[in-house]
């Protein structure tokens, strides 16, 4: 039956009735004088109830006349229900209704007479006044029947009723006991029900209920334990972001209060790109919240953020009325304001450690140009930042040979001069003349190692630099020195 109001179901069954007893012995016509009961239906009686239907048509339409009787019937009988469905009655209203009203249409087709239920039509009657037909009709249902149905589906709409007052009596329960942030889960339950609900007095009870939402997050206050941690690159932090949240009024400590985290983390370490990361976490019996930030992948200073989480209450009130929108973002921008900003530095060791570069540029066939453009950007680069850092002679015969043996006999070459060594080779793959310019495109796979442990601490993997020139040469030069120069940026953010 899907979303139909009983109104418009029984209309229809209504309609089908009359065709099925248009002809039954209970009618009469014009001519007749007019039953007491069109004007005055009869009294209740301890077994029965009686609803008039009227109709009329100008078109002297005796058919039409009477399907606007039926629907007037079903109308009286429908008032009498005094229930309602709409897209937010609770399923198992809908479910019981569409299982009456099947019912009652099962019942049409099934039999010859016109009963429907405990309920039929005892008497009919039609009179013209010229090309104006009028039809009334006088249905009889079982009283006991009918008062059986009333409550069984007015309990069942109350539903919707208890959809708001319910959660309101909790949210009414948590604030006196202190409990504010489940109150707020509360009332925010109760406006999303009231917001999309089909009750008396909906705006009332959503703005009601959102005031007293906005009145419970106002008693939540978060404040920061500690501030200003430092770790270095690649290690934990020796302690953990640290928070409290206590009411405002009393300083009670909250236990259990939902909390975001959130951070960024790295998503390309070449780059420098990073993304937005979030962890939930709760306030323990302290009322304190703990986040131990993962390990950080970037140098320099950032932020971490903690903020109240009320996301799951605050979904369902997403596409409230327009006219209900203001106490909403009135909650949202109180929500918003409850959240701390710790602040906090990554350092690298880098800096300190003695490193050597030995950096060849290679043209497209893959010969050593005796040049150095890539190693010169890289120490540009490096040295800005404060990095211990110098070139050494390329010895093409080590970059070519096993890596193990480069790492022995750099160390053996120069002892505890340096500890680590950037190396590899940056070699033209791409070149052409555009009008009276020249693009060169350089890439390569340049690695960091630590001397000692022999340990990889950086792979740039299949990185490449594109530049112009006036002339070849400048080109080139461009490209080898702008590769160098990016592939500093990027061990200045990353090297432990």
């Amino acid at each position: 039956m899907g979303k139909k109001s009983i109104t418009s179901i029984l209309i229809v069954f209504g309609a089908m009735l009359l065709f099925s007893c248009a002809s039954g012995g209970g009618t009469r016509s014009s001519g007749e004088k007019v039953p007491d009961w069109v004007v005055s239906p009869p009294a209740d009686t301890s077994d029965s109830m009686y609803f008039v239907g009227a109709g009329s048509d100008s078109n002297d339409d005796a058919a039409a006349a009477r399907q606007q009787a039926a629907g007037d019937l079903v109308s009286s009988i429908t008032r009498f229900l005094g229930v309602k469905v709409s897209s937010s009655t609770t399923v198992e209203a809908r479910d019981s209704l569409n299982e009456f009203t099947s019912s009652l249409s099962q019942t049409i087709q099934e039999e010859s007479e016109a009963r429907l239920g405990d309920f039929r039509v005892v008497d009919s009657f039609t009179e013209r006044r010229g090309n104006v037909v009028n039809v009334y009709l006088l249905g009889e249902y079982d009283k006991s029947s009918l008062l059986s149905e009333k409550s069984r589906l007015e309990a069942l709409f109350q539903e919707r009723q208890e959809a708001i007052s319910g959660p309101e009596l909790r949210g009414d329960q948590l604030l006196a006991e202190r409990s504010y942030y489940e109150a707020a889960v509360q009332y925010l339950n109760a406006a999303a029900a009231a917001a999309s609900g089909d009750v008396d007095n909906a705006k009332v009870k959503y703005e009601r209920n959102m005031k007293k939402a906005r009145e419970a997050i106002g008693e939540i206050k978060l404040s920061k334990l500690n501030d200003n941690l430092r770790t270095n690159l690649r290690e934990d932090f020796a302690e953990p972001f640290r928070m409290k949240i206590e009411s405002r009024s009393d300083s009670l400590s909250l236990a259990g209060v939902p909390v975001r985290a959130v951070y960024k983390t790295v998503r390309d370490r070449d780059t420098g790109r990073t993304v937005v990361a979030t962890a939930s976490l709760s306030s323990d019996e302290r009322g304190v919240v703990e986040f131990f930030r993962p390990v950080p992948q970037m140098v320099g200073p950032e932020t971490v953020s903690m903020e109240l989480d009320l996301s799951s209450a605050l979904e369902p009130l997403e596409d409230v009325p327009n006219e209900m929108y203001p106490e909403l973002e009135a909650v949202e921008g109180l929500v918003r304001d409850k959240r701390v900003q710790f602040n906090y530095t990554v350092v690298s060791r880098a800096r300190e450690v003695p490193t050597a570069v030995m950096i060849a540029d290679l043209d497209n066939g893959g010969t050593f140009l005796n040049k150095t453009e890539t190693a010169s950007g890289l120490l540009e680069s490096l040295s800005s930042h404060d990095f211990s850092i110098s070139s050494i002679p390329v010895d093409m015969d080590l970059l070519r040979g096993p890596e193990s043996e480069l790492y022995e006999r750099i160390r053996a070459r120069y002892g505890e001069r340096y500890r680590r060594l950037v190396y590899g080779t940056v070699a033209i793959s791409d070149f052409r003349e555009d009008a009276s310019r020249y693009m060169v495109k350089v890439s390569g796979d340049v690695k960091v190692v630590d001397l000692e442990s022999q340990e990889v601490l950086y792979s740039s993997g299949s990185l490449f630099k594109s530049a112009l020139g006036q002339n070849i040469q400048s080109a080139m030069s461009a490209a080898f020195k702008q590769f160098g120069k990016t592939l500093g940026d990027a061990l200045s953010r990353s090297l432990p």
